[in-house]
This record gives structure tokens, C-alpha cells and sequence, in this order.
């Protein structure tokens, strides 16, 4: 015999959930339409993957998309159009014939900054040359190739510059072709599985309240500070390195020979430079490793023949809080400025007007 009481607190204890439940369901829906710039936050919604034959994978935009993107920590809110091959332009794929392209990663991408602030512009603004961006966040040397194998061979560029990031571009055991071969064929990689991390994604993608109440808690440092001591959010500019000293060697040389064979898909008379963003942690603390790698790197592609822009003196010059956002480790629109104007001075000796 089921006792009263215990039948009373099951059924209050059922009711409540199913309210609850009732709850958000309702909150869902009536975020989604007084608050549709839930979407906003999740990257998704602007980017794919697609796959190049002969190079493997490599993201690029949603064609055609035009809308907003922002951090849910505040650091920025940006326009984000697409064209319709995929990359961030205003105009279509047939206008890059006979402009400087710029290559790299979500740096020149211009993450969390508008498409004028963005160096490549900056550099065609200074230099009186037009621009065309080539650049995939996430993308690593390999993708670089991808990119650029992906251009309709028509267009020829007046000029390359290659955005190198040394926190996320440097390995030791770099083999873009044998890469592009065993991925051809293969599955897609599995998505986020079921770890904190994977359920962040997950709940940004489909959720209004969920995007809420992030941008709510990441407002309030006392919670942020929580999180921190918890190990479900990383502390602000944590160090990363995917390299140690003993690799610094290897790693500038396996990634100077990728990228003189990224130079090798070019006609030999297109100028060519990479521009090398310095390591955040060797502005801000004069880190060893990071400043070892900046500069071996760039011996490494002189040696090749390769021009390099390092505008690691100008950056020092600024200090690092104004050159990057608060929460994340990409440039804001000054760390853009400068590097720009960098590459100015390099376009301008190396093409006529």
C-alpha cells in the first residue's frame, strides 16, 4: 500500500517539472520572436565546410548570407556578408582577377571586425590597390592551399599576402598532400560529441534561452570567475602553445616549406609575402618561445625567398590590451590598423600603381 504522503510529493514533485518544463518551452518561444538576435552567436549559421579536390577540406561562408555575428561576452558585434562563392566580399568571385588577394585564417577573415577595418583593406586603402579576401576561419597553412586551389583559374592576382598566425599556424610534421589523400573519400568528421564543450555548441545552435542567459552571465564577473575556478571556461589569453622549444626548428621549417609550396601554385612574377602575427603572449609578456619561433619562421621563409612583414616592433610599441579584444585573442580594428599599414609599405615597393 502506497503510503499518502509519499503519492503527494511524487505527483508535486511530477507537476513541478512538468512546469518547468512548460516554462521554457513558452520562454523559448517568445524569445524567438521578441529577441531573434539569438542567433547571432553561433558561427554556424555564416559557415560550412566543403571539400577541394586535391586538398581536403577547408570552411568557407554560407553563399550569400548577409547578417550579424557577436561574441556573447560583448567584445563585438559585426556585419558579416558573403558572396556567393563562399567568401567575405561584397563583390562576386569574377572581380578578385587582377587584385591583391589575401589569404589566412579568421584573423584575416576579419573576426570581430568590420570589413573595412579589416588589414587587407586597410593595406589597399594605404596603398591605393584593390583587395580580394581569400581566408577561412580555422584554416591552417593546408587550408591556405585549399583556398587557393579553389579560385577559378582565370583570375590572376596582382599580388598574395598570406596572413600567418603563430599560435595556430606552426606544426612539426606538416604534409599538406598526404593530408589532402587520406582525407579524399573520407567520412565527415563526427560533430562535437556529447562533452561540455560539444553541448555549448549544440545549445547555441538551437536554443534562444540558452544564448540569453550566456550573454546575461558573462556580464557578471562574480559568475565568470566561477566558471573559471571550475574549468568549464577558459580564463581570458590562457597560453596555448601546440609547440615546445625543443620544436622550434622543425616546426619553422616544415611550415616554411608549406607555404613555399602554397607560392608554388602562383605564376612565378606574382609577388608574394607573409605577413607574421606575432604570439599574444609575447606582447603582452615577452615570452621566449613565441619570440624563438617569430623569428626563426621568418628566417626560414627568407631563406625560401620569400618576402615577410613582422610588425611585431609596432605592436610591442602599442602594448597588447589595445590590439586585441578583451575575452578573445583575435585583433581589434587598431592590431588591423597597424599590420595594414605594414603590408602598405610592402605593396607599395613590390607593385606598380
Amino acid at each position: 500500500m502506497v503510503e499518502p504522503g509519499a503519492s503527494t510529493w511524487k505527483g508535486a514533485l511530477a507537476a513541478t517539472l512538468i512546469g518547468l518544463l512548460f516554462l521554457l518551452g513558452l520562454a523559448e518561444v517568445g524569445l524567438r520572436f521578441v529577441y531573434p538576435q539569438w542567433r547571432e552567436f553561433y558561427s554556424g549559421w555564416f559557415m560550412e565546410p566543403v571539400t577541394v579536390p586535391g586538398h581536403g577540406r577547408v570552411t568557407v561562408g554560407h553563399p550569400d548570407f548577409d547578417g550579424y555575428f557577436s561574441q556573447n561576452n560583448g567584445d563585438f558585434r559585426i556585419h558579416v556578408r558573403i558572396n556567393g562563392f563562399g567568401l567575405r566580399n561584397d563583390e562576386p568571385v569574377p572581380a578578385a582577377a587582377g587584385r591583391v588577394w589575401v589569404i589566412g585564417d579568421s584573423m584575416a577573415f576579419g573576426w570581430g571586425v568590420e570589413t573595412s577595418e579589416r588589414y587587407g583593406e586597410v593595406m589597399g586603402a594605404k596603398a591605393s590597390r584593390l583587395v580580394y579576401n581569400i581566408a577561412s576561419p580555422g584554416a591552417d597553412i593546408c587550408g591556405y592551399q585549399a583556398l587557393l586551389a579553389r579560385m577559378p583559374g582565370e583570375g590572376k592576382p596582382r599580388a598574395v599576402v598570406v596572413g600567418l598566425v603563430l599560435e595556430n599556424d606552426i606544426r612539426a610534421d606538416y604534409d599538406c598532400p598526404a593530408l589532402a589523400r587520406r582525407s579524399e573519400g573520407a567520412a565527415p568528421p563526427e560533430k562535437t560529441g556529447w562533452t561540455f564543450i560539444g553541448l555549448k555548441h549544440r545549445m547555441t545552435r538551437a536554443s534562444a534561452v540558452y544564448n540569453v542567459v550566456a550573454v546575461a552571465v558573462k556580464r557578471v564577473p562574480f559568475v565568470v570567475r566561477t566558471l573559471v575556478a571550475l574549468h568549464l571556461i577558459e580564463h581570458d589569453h590562457t597560453y596555448k602553445s601546440g609547440i615546445d622549444s625543443s620544436q622550434v626548428e622543425a616546426a619553422a621549417a616544415s611550415s616554411a616549406t608549406e607555404i613555399a609550396r602554397l607560392k608554388g601554385m602562383l605564376p612565378p612574377d606574382v609577388p608574394f609575402a607573409v605577413l607574421i602575427a606575432p604570439g599574444r603572449f609575447e606582447i603582452r609578456d615577452g615570452d621566449p618561445l613565441y619570440r624563438d619561433l617569430r623569428l626563426k619562421v621568418g628566417a626560414e621563409l627568407a631563406a625560401r625567398g620569400i618576402d615577410v612583414v613582422d610588425p611585431v616592433d609596432a605592436f610591442k610599441a602599442v602594448g597588447f590590451a589595445p590590439l586585441h579584444f578583451a575575452h578573445d585573442g583575435h585583433w581589434s580594428a587598431l592590431g588591423h590598423r597597424i599590420a595594414g599599414e605594414a603590408l602598405a609599405d610592402w605593396l607599395i615597393e613590390r607593385t606598380s600603381p
